[in-house]
């Protein structure tokens, strides 16, 4: 078995019985993905260490879900700065739960990577999480963006669940987003990402297909893609939904979002 030593930042969160769980919650099932199947909407890969390590993980593979709806429902090519929610919600090392961020993003909104980059410049972890870098104009952007669009989220699983029904209720989950997940980060065993019974998470990450009965993920860490045991236990796991509350013609459909059978075939 291969050990992969990596920087991390997911936290454990209570789950509580205010918060909504799939298939007894409000947010809207709306399929978007018959096959669901996500590859063929995915962000550009992103990296949450650079010359510094953040520990961002909860708020990287937050937006990476954002990202891939919008490209499916709004034809949009969206990137959010992960910096913005990270210095608005304190993470530091060891990291944070992905309940917190998601209620960030729904309190403070979001904004454009090029506003708040993160690039090899930083090269202190006190410089990316730096208070002072947030201006009024991204302020206003982030008001902005949720005056014009509707974000939430909720469990997919409980940590209580049998691993069975936490894959069964995964699969059920693709159909309507990408599902971020928990995970160790990283074992892998003949091409295979595990873990150890029992063994608690430490990395969010997200999945976006279940292949043959492995769940496969796309990451903040290379390689970007990854594939996981049939029988991985997740300890957590969070789907969202998006959708605009301002009228706004859609542009041109992204071709490649309504391929996903296609590419499920090449990348087996």
């Amino acid at each position: 078995m291969i050990e992969i030593k990596q920087g991390h930042g997911f936290l454990p969160y209570e789950v509580t019985p205010d918060q909504w769980l799939l298939g007894a919650s409000k947010l809207p099932q709306d399929i978007l993905q018959d096959d669901g199947n996500w590859y063929s909407c995915l962000p550009d890969e992103e990296w949450q260490k650079r010359k510094i390590e953040t520990y961002g993980c909860t708020i990287y593979n937050t937006f990476a879900p954002i990202e891939t709806l919008e490209r499916r429902r709004f034809h949009e090519e969206s990137e959010y700065a992960d910096r913005f929610i990270y210095i608005k919600t304190g993470t530091r090392p060891p990291g944070n739960n992905p309940h917190v961020i998601a209620e960030a993003i729904r309190t403070h909104g979001a904004i454009p990577e090029a506003m708040l980059p993160f690039t090899d410049a930083i090269e202190t972890l006190d410089e990316y999480a730096d208070p002072n870098a947030i201006t009024p104009e991204m302020e206003a952007a982030g008001l902005k963006w949720k005056t014009e669009k509707s974000f939430g989220h909720e469990n997919v699983f409980t940590p209580q669940m049998d691993v069975h029904e936490k894959h069964e209720r995964l699969r059920e989950a693709l159909h309507l987003s990408p599902v971020a997940l928990s995970a160790v980060g990283w074992k892998k065993h003949n091409g295979i990402y595990v873990k150890d019974q029992g063994e608690p998470d430490n990395h969010w990450t997200m999945c976006y297909l279940h292949l043959d009965g492995h769940p496969m993920i796309f990451d903040t860490y290379e390689p970007f893609i990854k594939k996981l045991d049939p029988l991985y236990d997740f300890q957590f796991g969070k789907r969202y939904h998006i959708a605009r509350l301002v009228s706004k013609p859609l542009p041109p459909k992204k071709w490649y979002c309504f391929l996903g059978s296609y590419f499920k075939e090449i990348i087996k």
